[in-house]
């Protein structure tokens, strides 16, 4: 994972300082909605973000995500019912490859970087935050709007490395998963969102 930041930062940083740029940026606003590995006691996650995009030539950018996504948790045992809800904050470089460079634009990508994890209890009065890396391969589709606007929708697997960030309810009942509520490791998402175009080709 280290190694993977590595070489995106470094990507980064060459073709920021490459004379051969190509003169365009886009910003998007998008919601999102996931299923998670934890569907047996969650409806999905949901929320949005914010995508910033720099061309360095028509078919590939460089850039920067964040989202803000929720979910909400509930087991129900046989004496009661466990509830939390899991936040997670994924703020990551991007670097995507666009197959056509005209109209309809499909692209593959990649973001990868570090996720802000915080799990609540409802049961009790209890959470913890922490911090850990995470990568998202992705496919999208651009559909435009005009001369400045498009649609953009994004299909992406997040998976995210390390030990999980988890609260248990019940201090009666120590190391029994059961009585823990935890943020979701793996997800599929899809997202849908305006994009603003700025510059223009050189």
């Amino acid at each position: 994972m280290k190694k993977l930041l590595v070489v995106l930062t470094l990507t980064l940083i060459s073709f920021l300082f490459s004379n051969k740029t190509f003169a365009q940026s886009t910003l998007t606003v998008q919601g999102t909605y996931g299923f998670t590995n934890q569907s047996y006691i969650s409806k999905g996650s949901y929320g949005g973000g914010l995508q910033y995009r720099y061309f360095v030539k028509p078919n590939v950018a460089i850039g920067l995500s964040g989202k803000y996504l929720m979910e909400e948790l509930q087991r129900d045992l046989s004496t009661k019912s466990i509830r939390g809800k899991a936040t997670t904050i994924p703020i990551n470089l991007l670097a995507e490859y666009y197959f056509k460079t005209e109209g309809i634009r499909p692209y593959a990508g990649i973001e990868a970087g570090l996720n802000i994890l915080k799990i609540e209890g409802y049961n009790i009065e209890i959470n913890k935050t922490v911090l850990r890396p995470g990568v998202a391969p992705k496919v999208g589709l651009v559909l435009p709007m005009g001369k400045r606007l498009s649609f953009t929708v994004e299909l992406a697997y997040h998976v995210i490395i390390g030990s999980a960030n988890s609260v248990l309810m019940d201090p009666l009942k120590p190391g029994n998963e059961k009585y823990e509520v935890k943020n979701s490791s793996q997800s599929f998402t899809t997202s849908g969102g305006i994009t603003y175009i700025f510059g223009k080709k050189k």
